[in-house]
């Protein structure tokens, strides 16, 4: 489980590097909020289609091949990420990395949970390599941003190639099915809710920051802090029940989400990321976790959570065109409300078991 667990860390920071420097690098195009906005839904609406088609896909054939395939046509496309010289360019860049980066990870998390229930290790690793590429991103220079990026996949791909062993699934369903989807709507939704307020607070995090005194290594290091710390959570949470985990999630996020709207210097963003890790871990381990439970077709389910994922990216990405003329603040308060409605939706519904 060593190689999943390693190409899940060095798939997540090749990823991220790119991830936090988007913004930054629109910014130096001419874009505003809402453009920036435009530009997160355009990669996380191809996630979204790509992990749906790939996700069930992988519970009908090998998953090794959807692992590292993925990963190799990411690392291209991240790589191609060099060759835009503007807005219209890098859209056409995070496309198409959006429609590569949502191939693989629904296969690696079924392939990891067929051989051990110990999903806080292995989310644990995926946060560990948000912390790394946020990091990272923080010491490169920015021509060397999209090479590192490429490189890592590039590596990720290699690993996996090497070190995993094929997995070959059958279902006996057909591919079109909507069996999870009606087992499991009340997880994705309340989860899409309250990710698509935090989504709309990510779009311009790093410009939030900036405006509030941090240079682009404090950008890095701030970013880094919140997937570091989730290291740490994820394994402490391992054994925690589910729904206390998911409850946990919902009512620490909307406390995060306000804070957030009362900071006035970079600094004070640092105590509130560790929240936001304990936060995020609890929501995250936990409904993944009851997702595993209530369906045995895993690999179509983390499809579907990565989808709900990239969803909520882009809703959150036109939320931001509807709050961004409230400021930093109205952003914040409106994702705090959000975090409240999806706590309230998981508690008044219960999904159902397989």
């Amino acid at each position: 489980m060593l190689t999943a667990c390693a190409a899940q860390l060095l798939s997540n920071a090749g990823l991220m590097v790119a991830v936090v420097y988007i913004p930054l690098l629109a910014n130096r195009f001419g874009a505003n909020n809402q453009q920036i906005g435009l530009l997160v839904a355009c990669y996380q609406v191809m996630i979204l289609l790509s992990s749906v088609v790939f996700g069930r896909w992988a519970d009908y054939g090998d998953r090794k091949r959807f692992v590292v395939y993925g990963l190799a046509a990411s690392a291209v496309a991240l790589g191609l990420h060099v060759f835009a010289r503007s807005l219209g360019g890098l859209f056409a860049a995070r496309a198409f990395a959006g429609l590569c980066a949502g191939v693989f990870p629904a296969a690696l998390m079924a392939y990891f949970y067929g051989r051990s229930r110990l999903l806080g290790r292995f989310t644990g690793f995926g946060s560990l390599g948000w912390g790394v590429g946020a990091f990272t991103l923080g010491v490169l220079s920015p021509g060397w941003v999209f090479p590192t990026a490429a490189a890592l996949m590039a590596t990720t791909a290699v690993l996996a190639w090497a070190g995993l062993k094929h997995e070959h699934v059958r279902l006996e369903q057909p591919f079109l099915d909507t069996r999870v989807l009606r087992r499991s709507w009340p997880i994705y939704l309340s989860f899409l809710l309250r990710h698509m307020g935090a989504c709309s607070i990510w779009s311009i995090f790093p410009l939030f920051l900036a405006d509030r005194g941090a240079s682009r290594l404090w950008v890095g290091i701030v970013f880094a802090i919140n997937p570091f710390a989730q290291v740490l959570f994820m394994n402490l949470l391992e054994r925690a029940g589910e729904r206390l985990l998911i409850i946990t999630g919902f009512v620490l996020s909307a406390l995060v989400f306000f804070a957030f709207g009362l900071v006035t210097n970079f600094r004070q963003v640092v105590p509130i990321q560790l929240m936001l890790a304990l936060s995020w871990s609890c929501l995250y381990l936990g409904s993944l976790r009851e997702l595993m439970r209530v369906n045995r077709e895993r690999s179509t389910a983390a499809g579907m959570f990565q989808s709900t994922l990239s969803l909520s990216a882009v809703g959150g990405a036109l939320l931001l065109g509807l709050t961004g003329a409230l400021g930093y603040r109205g952003i914040m308060f409106v994702a705090a409300g959000l975090a409240v409605v999806g706590g309230i939706l998981h508690l008044a519904i219960k999904p159902r078991q397989a």
